[in-house]
């Protein structure tokens, strides 16, 4: 049986990056791409994370000390049916449930590497736990 991580734990957050560091097609999506995504999952706390990419080095960390090109912000619920892939980010946005922040425009002209990281989300959906405590 494989051992779950908790999702958005620093053990989830480390293995996602580890994950992302070979994640070859995020790397070439990404190479010429500079653009930091700031996550945010308000709940009791507020939990922050961000994927900084910079020209094919992608980086995900808690502690973001980079000012987000574009951030998202939403409830624990809709964040995990999110990674589940129950919904869509835009379903999310059009329904009220999740907030955009940032230079959304940003976002268009690199769709591909949202694309890639639904890969990478896909790559560690099998090892992360939900309500693993």
């Amino acid at each position: 049986m494989v051992k779950k991580i908790k999702y958005l734990s620093d053990e989830w957050i480390e293995k996602l990056n580890s994950v992302a560091q070979s994640h070859k097609g995020l790397s070439e999506a990404t190479n010429d791409i500079e653009l930091v995504i700031e996550y945010r999952v308000i709940g009791e706390t507020i939990i922050a994370w961000q994927i900084k990419i910079n020209k094919g080095d992608i980086d995900i960390s808690f502690r973001g000390d980079s000012e987000p090109d574009v951030w998202f912000e939403t409830n624990l619920s809709t964040a995990v049916s999110l990674f589940e892939g129950k919904i869509n980010p835009l379903t999310a946005i059009i329904e009220g449930t999740m907030d955009i922040g940032g230079d959304p425009r940003k976002l268009l002209e690199k769709s591909i590497v949202f694309e890639q990281l639904d890969n990478l989300f896909e790559t560690i959906r099998p090892v992360t736990g939900i309500n693993v405590r």
